[in-house]
């Protein structure tokens, strides 16, 4: 197969790239930091919203400071999205798709923040917690969207269209609803109360093959849903590494692969170490950086695609 050779420049657009990768770098961090929320029990560290304790700057304990933290990072992250906005609409108002996408990612963030009240104010709903968390991962989606239009000499809804029958679109759209539903599988099993169900790895304990319990279930639904995904990700990585020639490409995949190992290692050591904090807060965030580069993977080859097809 003839491999793809074009060129995509990463930073034709150098201040709208830094705001644009800060804030993908910001949202990584907010989404381990809401985990970290969510594992040491620190979501009613502020039982109000969106002040604390009816204070910008509340008296600080240990679960204050936590969800004080990751609310003031959310805000941070609304800013530079916000700051993002701006400058997109005042210089590349004529890029509508581009309008549309980052549009959409300061709506979505918006959106994201008024979850999180609503979860606080429910006194930590699960089911909310879960729909935090998916929204909190579309901000990740529309900011990888919007980094690679940024910095393409041209695209429009047209050409994401004619790009995305192609295999190795079809192969990453896959991968990346594999990772985002195991993803969720996860905050599920934690929603209902399966996320430490299980003692052992990679069966849900020594004693037995099966799961004997529905949450025993749940959980092992989730291990089965990573497997799944883990390899189908691993292959694409692969297949892509053999088939496109772009370095920008290849060099995202072999990181991803690195991940893919990583987050193996790290889903294996939650059980292994009962669970503790620091391995459950990186399975979600090496989960969420997957993701992001599955995102940013699947834009450029979209346009790799076109730009092939256009030559």
């Amino acid at each position: 197969m003839k491999k793809s050779t074009n060129k995509i420049a990463l930073f034709r657009n150098p201040i709208l790239s830094f705001l644009l990768l800060t804030s993908i770098v910001f949202c990584l961090f907010q989404i381990s930091l809401g985990g970290f929320v969510r594992v040491s029990g620190s979501g009613l560290g502020c039982p109000d919203w969106p002040l604390c304790y009816g204070e910008i700057i509340p008296p600080m304990s240990y679960e204050t400071l936590i969800e004080w933290g990751h609310r003031t990072s959310g805000v941070i992250l609304g800013t530079l999205i916000l700051i993002s906005t701006f400058f997109i609409w005042i210089k590349n108002r004529n890029n509508y798709f581009l309008i549309i996408t980052i549009t959409t990612t300061l709506i979505t963030v918006i959106v994201v923040g008024m979850i999180g009240g609503l979860v606080v104010l429910s006194e930590l709903n699960p089911m909310l917690r879960t729909i935090h968390l998916f929204f909190a991962q579309l901000v990740i989606l529309f900011l990888g969207i919007s980094l690679v239009i940024v910095n393409s000499q041209s695209i429009s809804i047209t050409i994401i269209k004619k790009s995305l029958t192609s295999k190795h679109s079809i192969f990453l759209i896959i991968s990346s609803l594999g990772i985002i539903i195991t993803l969720l599988s996860g905050s599920y099993a934690v929603w209902k109360g399966a996320g430490t169900i299980c003692s052992s790895w990679p069966l849900c304990s020594s004693s037995s093959i099966l799961p004997n319990n529905q949450l025993e279930l749940i959980h092992m639904t989730h291990r089965i849903l990573s497997l799944i995904t883990t390899i189908f990700s691993f292959w694409t990585c692969v297949y892509i590494l053999r088939n496109l020639g772009n370095i920008v490409i290849k060099t995202l995949s072999s990181i991803s692969i690195l991940i893919i190992f990583s987050q193996i290692l790290l889903g294996a050591s939650n059980p292994w170490t009962n669970f503790e904090i620091w391995a459950r807060v990186s399975h979600l965030g090496m989960a969420s950086l997957l993701w992001t580069l599955f995102i940013i993977i699947l834009s450029f080859t979209l346009i790799s695609e076109i730009e092939t097809k256009t030559k």
